[in-house]
């Protein structure tokens, strides 16, 4: 079956410790992120924002709460993130790229 990304409203900018920027517009590239490329230790707000998007994934949770999610475990991990300009986003590439 197919199943459209969940795209955010307004992307979010990460700048991560070692100084380099993704961009997330989508559920599933935050998904991604917080499963296969977190780094940091995986605490309370990084558990609530798997579950959340995992969620949202499923229709359940609304995607601005996914986000939110997302940006609390970031910021949570000593991360920037910002909300990003929507023309940064790339669509057909995931949403993610890196701008440094």
């Amino acid at each position: 079956m197919f199943n459209p990304e969940m795209i955010w409203m307004s992307p979010v900018s990460l700048r991560l410790k070692d100084g380099t920027e993704h961009i997330f517009s989508t559920v599933n590239d935050a998904l991604d992120f917080l499963e296969a490329d977190w780094s940091m230790l995986r605490g309370r707000k990084h558990n609530r924002a798997v579950q959340a998007c995992r969620r949202a994934l499923n229709r359940v949770t609304p995607v601005a709460i996914a986000r939110e999610a997302f940006v609390d475990a970031c910021l949570d991990a000593g991360m920037s993130a910002t909300a990003a300009e929507a023309n940064f986003a790339r669509p057909g590439s995931g949403g993610q790229r890196s701008v440094a």
